[in-house]
């Protein structure tokens, strides 16, 4: 039984998405809403944090640390829809575009 729980969890930290696999899936995300230049990203990187616990990964805002994705078994998933509409609003309200 050791075995099988460890062979899981081994098989878990494997598979789990990296900060890449969560930011493609917001990119995509964003994208399909408006057209993000790179400046613009890599400014929005800034507001996002990533987390590993090994056995899932999860972004969050960094200000008041609301979950935005959650990755596992080399899946990721938007949580908080909210988060697209908010970003857009803030950096197009900047005339960043």
């Amino acid at each position: 039984v050791l075995l099988i729980l460890v062979g899981a969890f081994v098989y878990l930290n494997y598979s789990n998405p990296k900060l890449a696999d969560h930011q493609a899936l917001l990119i995509r995300k964003l994208n399909a809403e408006a057209a993000i230049p790179a400046e613009v990203q890599s400014r929005i990187w800034q507001d996002v944090d990533f987390s590993n616990f090994m056995v899932c990964s999860v972004t969050k805002t960094t200000l008041d640390s609301k979950m935005i994705t959650i990755g596992y078994l080399n899946k990721v998933k938007l949580i908080n829809e909210g988060w697209i509409e908010e970003t857009l609003k803030r950096y197009q309200s900047k005339s960043t575009y």
